[in-house]
């Protein structure tokens, strides 16, 4: 009788999570990712502009051609939905085939993140 009182409980567990997880899911169960060239992200004289301290999304603010193509590739591969700004990476996302959001600068991208 225990056996079966657990064996329940895993099938209730493991089916709220296959609902949960599933193609009627949330958008936002899937972590964004925000790709931005570093001349963009910049505020002034600070490398990082300081609304990318507090964003709800993995951030990175590539220099050159090389680092955005490394960071869209390896970001969708670890399955987050990428968000791109600048020309370089969105030249990454076109270059590595990545079904990333194009967006026009730091403002859009903080709002895709939201």
């Amino acid at each position: 009788m225990a056996l079966l009182a657990v064996i329940l409980a895993a099938g209730a567990i493991l089916g709220g999570n296959a609902v949960a997880s599933g193609a009627g899911s949330d958008e936002r169960a899937t972590p964004t990712a925000l790709v931005i060239d570093a001349s963009l992200g910049r505020d002034g004289r600070e490398l990082v502009d300081a609304r990318l301290k507090d964003v709800d999304a993995a951030v990175r603010l590539p220099r050159n051609a090389t680092e955005a193509r490394t960071n869209v590739g390896y970001l969708n591969a670890l399955g987050y939905r990428v968000v791109v700004a600048g020309p370089d990476a969105t030249a990454a996302a076109d270059g590595t085939g990545v079904g990333a959001t194009r967006v026009a600068g730091l403002g859009a991208a903080l709002a895709e993140a939201r």
